[in-house]
């Protein structure tokens, strides 16, 4: 007969399972009394990318660094695309120094990684990530945290992007106390 069908590998998770996921993770941490952290990944410049080559060099550096970020966290997180040029890791158990460590590693990994454009074997120019990380903090809500990562980021971003920016080195927010 036909040789069997080959096993299709798992679909990179959606925004829905990483909710799931990251709620689980939530309830996990309060009742253990253990961390839980987060990162979130912008791509630096990515729109140049699409612009200056086109959607599928896009995908390419997509690709590339949800590569690298899946290759940087261990079994028990999860990586995942987080709305345009953004990923996300969750990472159950690590507090804020250990996901900061797994996060400057997939920076540099992903500013080292060289990527040629397959049409013409032309080397596309430096990939740089800028990452913010946050650790949960006990009964807030998802947003919350993953809203720190977020101000983490822009600051990364306004310092000068290819950096990760945890949330104890946040400024504080114009119009705060």
């Amino acid at each position: 007969g036909p040789p069997p069908n080959p096993v299709p590998p798992p679909p990179p998770h959606t925004r829905h399972s990483m909710d799931e996921f990251l709620r689980q993770a939530q309830i996990t941490a309060m009742e253990k009394d253990e961390p839980l952290s987060v990162l979130l990944i912008d791509i630096d410049h990515f729109k140049k990318f699409n612009d200056d080559y086109g959607h599928q060099v896009g995908d390419q550096v997509l690709r590339l660094v949800a590569k690298v970020l899946q290759e940087g966290v261990r079994e028990v997180d999860l990586a995942a695309r987080y709305g345009g040029e953004e990923l996300i890791a969750v990472l159950p158990g690590a507090d804020l120094a250990a996901c900061t460590t797994v996060a400057e590693r997939v920076r540099r990994r992903i500013a080292e990684a060289k990527l040629t454009r397959r049409a013409t074997g032309k080397e596309i120019g430096s990939i740089t990530v800028s990452i913010g990380v946050a650790q949960f903090r006990l009964a807030e809500s998802a947003e919350a945290m993953i809203e720190r990562c977020d101000r983490g980021l822009y600051q990364a971003k306004r310092l000068g992007r290819n950096r990760t920016v945890t949330e104890d080195e946040l400024e504080p927010e114009a119009g705060a106390a």
